[in-house]
């Protein structure tokens, strides 16, 4: 792994090891990596390359055993997290965690459901990230967004931003849209109450979700929703088809939910994959409910897993 800061004067290093990168700690390999500071170098990389890919924390990315040969640019470095009042602007390398905790000792409510949340803001804000009834588009006013394709910096507010379950208008244009900041609206209250709740939402979380120690993605698969508007829990429907603890290599359903896979021991993004295929294939069998993946994928994947994944994602 080499480093240089000549480019612009942003760090970048050359087959950079990113398995400390990701929260399931699969092995990838990257050509080029790049850890903007701000905007302006944020910018300014896709000035030096026609294509670029971007990562966060990694919780909700399935990284390629095959590595990444497009350049990728982490976001870690930009984390400035600032309050005025009731608002919170928020750079989109963020952890949300760090956010949740901060905006309690501002004293300010709403961000209780991410101190459970391993990610980055920018992801959060993609995928409407959500927990305990509440979800990042509750209390988002606007993202300052990098526009690939035109190469420039655009403010959307919340009704542009497109919002759904689990999704958003960056995540339906992939690729298109980089959120570099938020600004959300909170509300006053008291710090005791705030933390209160955060420990409550921990505790829970330690119940049904595997720590870190596990490495994992997250939940996998998005609660299906009926026609007749019934939510179901997909942990449950994959439960039913008896495949809490079932394994390929080093790759497995977790014991206590069925919507989450465990890299047990360095397991490969096949391995991964398989798993996910199985879980879906059993699902669809027993139950006649297509399961749609939330994980995303970056770099370069066999063939036999590009077929499974036409087959996962729905959008």
């Amino acid at each position: 792994m080499n480093c240089t800061c000549s480019k612009n004067n942003i760090e970048f290093y050359h087959n950079f090891q990113l398995k400390n990168f990701n929260t399931l700690k699969m092995s990838s390999c990257a050509d080029l990596v790049y850890f903007p500071k701000d905007e302006r170098e944020f910018c300014s990389i896709f000035d030096l390359h026609d294509n670029v890919c971007v990562l966060g924390w990694g919780s909700n990315t399935l990284l390629s055993s095959l590595g990444i040969k497009t350049p990728l640019i982490i976001t870690k470095k930009m984390s400035d997290i600032s309050f005025r009042c009731n608002t919170v602007e928020v750079e989109a390398g963020a952890s949300v965690q760090k956010l949740s905790q901060e905006a309690c000792n501002n004293g300010l409510s709403g961000f209780e459901f991410l101190i459970g949340i391993p990610a980055s803001l920018g992801g959060a804000v993609a995928m409407n990230a959500g927990a305990h009834q509440q979800c990042i588009s509750d209390y988002i006013v606007c993202a300052r967004v990098f526009d690939v394709e035109k190469k420039q910096i655009i403010v959307l507010n919340k009704d542009e931003l497109e919002f759904s379950y689990r999704n958003s208008l960056i995540k339906k244009n992939d690729g298109r849209f980089i959120v570099l900041s938020a600004k959300f609206l909170l509300n006053k209250s008291d710090k005791a109450n705030i933390k209160a709740k955060m420990d409550e939402n921990t505790e829970f979380r330690k119940r049904v979700q595997p720590s870190l120690i596990l490495p994992n993605l997250g939940s996998v698969f998005k609660n299906p929703i009926l026609p007749n508007g019934e939510k179901l829990s997909a942990g449950m429907l994959v439960d039913k088809c008896g495949l809490k603890g079932f394994h390929i290599n080093n790759a497995g359903v977790w014991e206590k939910h069925g919507n989450f896979v465990i890299n047990y021991d360095n397991c490969t993004s096949v391995d991964y994959t398989n798993v996910l295929f199985k879980m879906y294939d059993s699902v669809k069998e027993k139950f006649n409910i297509e399961l749609e993946c939330e994980i995303v994928r970056l770099g370069q994947f066999s063939e036999s897993e590009d077929k499974i994944w036409k087959i996962l994602k729905k959008d």
